[in-house]
């Protein structure tokens, strides 16, 4: 697996882990960064500290590039969907940081189609190019997630649930998270910044 061969083909099971790797004070000793949309934190820390609709916006245009990638290289895989629907999630909660300022106690909800209801409540959406959002985001909900919002990240949730979605086309899934991501960026005014 190239996962191993990024780390030198001699990675072993029986390796010691590194469990200063899981203290962020660590982290800081070695001078790395995470990257967002190919730029190192380090030279947008300043904005990233003090501007929260711009951690929103970072965040969201990472997970939109990552399902971008996905898509090609795994088209058919839950991981996929599970990202590109994490992507549509982040877009809905960056308007509503955006409108807001901040993600009250109701907006810290996981659920698709009480973000869009909020979010076409809060923009009192009516334009042509945003119809059928809500309502797809509704029947997503209602059909394939059935208010489990675990769905694609499980095999098992709440109540013994298990994922039954063995017949899911996941690339027409794909398809119209990715034509939800479209009309979000441009609803939000970002669709020119990515590539």
């Amino acid at each position: 697996m190239k996962m191993f061969e990024k780390y030198g083909n001699d990675i072993s099971y029986r390796d010691i882990l590194q469990v200063d790797g899981a203290n962020a004070t660590h982290h800081a000793l070695y001078g790395k960064s995470p990257v967002f949309n190919g730029i190192s934190a380090k030279n947008i820390e300043d904005e990233l500290k003090k501007d929260k609709i711009c951690r929103w916006k970072e965040y969201w245009v990472e997970y939109i590039n990552a399902f971008d990638k996905l898509i090609n290289i795994l088209p058919d895989s839950v991981v996929t969907i599970n990202v590109g629907r994490q992507a549509v999630e982040i877009g809905f909660k960056y308007l509503i940081v955006k409108k807001n300022g901040e993600i009250r106690k109701s907006d810290r909800t996981h659920n698709l189609s009480e973000l869009a209801d909020t979010v076409f409540k809060e923009y009192s959406i009516n334009d042509d190019y945003m119809k059928w959002v809500d309502v797809f985001c509704h029947v997503y909900n209602e059909h394939i997630e059935n208010g489990y919002v675990e769905y694609f990240r499980f095999p098992e949730y709440k109540n013994s649930e298990y994922f039954d979605g063995v017949f899911l086309d996941i690339d027409w899934l794909s398809y119209n998270f990715s034509l939800i991501l479209l009309k979000l960026m441009h609803f939000a005014g970002i669709d020119d910044e990515i590539e």
